[in-house]
């Protein structure tokens, strides 16, 4: 009978430190996780950041923008002020 609580007693004071131990484990995992998903939620909020950058900068200084537009304007129109000022000159001595 002796042997027998002594067994069970072993038993169970084995199974606390198993259940110990799982425990720590099963924290560090939960710690590890956590470190995991910021690191990527931050990782996605700077892709996030860079594309609506990205987006802006294309709206405001691409190909089709309003600045381009007023680019090519202003170039249109330097282009026809040349030409007025070459005819007007031209002008004078016809």
């Amino acid at each position: 009978m002796k042997d027998r609580s002594e067994r069970l007693a072993l038993l169970r004071r084995r199974a606390a430190a198993e259940r110990a131990d799982l425990a720590a484990s099963v924290g560090d995992l939960r710690s590890d996780v956590a470190a995991f998903r910021s690191r990527w939620r931050f990782a996605g909020w700077a892709a996030s950041a860079a594309a609506a950058a990205a987006a802006a900068g294309w709206k405001l200084f691409g190909r089709n923008s309003l600045a381009a537009k007023a680019g090519r304007v202003a170039s249109a129109a330097s282009l026809l002020m040349g030409v007025g000022r070459g005819l007007w000159r031209l002008r004078r001595f016809i």
